[in-house]
Order: structure tokens, then sequence, then C-alpha cells
């Protein structure tokens, strides 16, 4: 069977290929077709997370969580589209050293503005912290980029400091938050898929073979938009910047 990327779907992406999912499973039940041990677990896990995704859709936290990310890509990729520009430049250093910091961003994830919140946290906390190392500091020092990244780490503060309201806010919730439940809810889609394909392996049919192709289907397109999404997100977040 295809595989899902999680770490490039949002949580409103985990909630549509779960609902959709679950909807090819229930139709392709019959008398002579049991899926009741595939359904009963994972309709009971997406329930939960249906309750707290829906709940936190109208949380104070979705829209200054969305607007302080966007604020950190931002940062982050004038910082790396300005030492594209150094690499370029006609100036004594500056090739050497922006290709050199240029090397540390393709290492630890030249499009992590495209991750999720808590990927691209750690990803842009690995960064700020090797930039922030004598030797890049100095020759970031040397293509005048320092302000560039003061600016990046403002960013990411504004951003953590969001970040965290909102987890003292949940943790003072007696709900569980969407965020804690994808996990749960993506390992309970992978033993769903899991349990297909021993199924389709020792006991095939039709009807599992159909079911299984269906699958493949929602899986293609969920990568597809997935992806697609991120391409959007990445091509105007750098028209932007060229502005």
């Amino acid at each position: 069977m295809k595989k899902l990327v999680y770490s490039i779907l949002p949580v409103d992406g985990y909630y549509t290929f779960s609902q959709r999912f679950l909807e090819l499973l229930k139709s392709a039940v019959s008398e002579t077709f049991d899926l009741s041990a595939v359904i009963a677990p994972l309709e009971s896990v997406f329930l939960r997370f249906e309750t707290a995704y829906k709940r936190e859709r109208k949380s104070e936290y979705t829209a200054k969580l969305a607007a302080a990310d966007e604020a950190r890509d931002r940062a982050y990729l004038a910082l790396r589209h300005y030492l594209v520009a150094c690499s370029y430049a006609s100036v004594e250093g500056y090739k050497a050293a922006a290709d050199t910091l240029l090397s540390i961003l393709k290492r630890l994830g030249w499009s992590m503005q495209l991750a999720s919140y808590q990927t691209e946290s750690s990803r842009l906390g690995n960064l700020i912290a090797e930039l922030g190392q004598e030797e890049n500091a100095a020759l970031l020092t040397t293509v005048q980029g320092t302000a560039w990244l003061e600016r990046l780490m403002t960013a990411a503060d504004a951003f953590e400091a969001i970040f965290q309201q909102k987890l003292t806010a949940e943790a003072a919730d007696t709900n569980t938050s969407a965020y804690r439940l994808r996990k749960v809810l993506q390992e309970q889609i992978e033993m769903s898929l899991s349990w297909l394909e021993v199924q389709q392996k020792f006991n095939p049919s039709d009807k599992l073979t159909t079911l299984i192709g269906q699958v493949d289907e929602l899986i293609a397109h969920t990568m597809t938009t997935a992806r697609a999404n991120a391409t959007r997100k990445s091509a105007e977040e750098e028209a932007l910047e060229e502005e």
C-alpha cells in the first residue's frame, strides 16, 4: 500500500484523511466482509480527535499561532534569501562566508518553514544555536547578516511564547488537545493499514483488493494535496520576499 508522509500533513489533513478513510471502511462492510476489528478502535480515536479539532478551530490561539508562524517563516526566508544574495555578491569574503552559512541551512532543513509547528521549532532552534557559534557568528558579521539572524530569533521567540501559552491553557483544560491526539490517531491509522495489508496477504479477496485500491487512491490524493499546498505556500512566501 502507499505510504502517508505524516510530517507534511497539517492537522486538517489528518482530520480529512481519517474521516474519508473511515467512510471507505464502513462502505465496504457486508455480511461476508467484517471490518469491525479496524473500524471500532479507529472510530473511537477519530471521534475524540474530531471533538478536539472542532473545538480548537474556534480557539483564540489558532489565529495567533498562524500569524506568529507566518512571521517566523518570513524571518527565516529573509535570512535565507539574504545569504543567497551574498553568495553572488562581488564583495571580498562574502561568497565564501555565505556559502558556508548556506550549507548549514541546507543540512538542517532548507525548507524548514514548510514543516509542522513542532518540527519547525526544533529545526529553527538548532539553526539559531549553530549560527550563534563563534565561528559562524563571525561569518555572519563578515556578510553583515547578524541583524537578519536577530530578527529570526525575535520571531521564533514570539512564536514559542504563544505556543507555550496555548499548552498552558490546554493543560488547565480537562479536554485533550487535538495536537496530543494526533499521534494517537496516526498510530491507529498505521495499525489499520497494516491490518488490511496482512489480511490481503493471508486472506485475499476481491472485496479487500477493491478497498485497498480505494485507500491507495485516497492516500495518493492526500499526499498530492499536501505537497501542492506546501509548494504553493513556499512560492507565495518567496514571492513576498522578492517584492
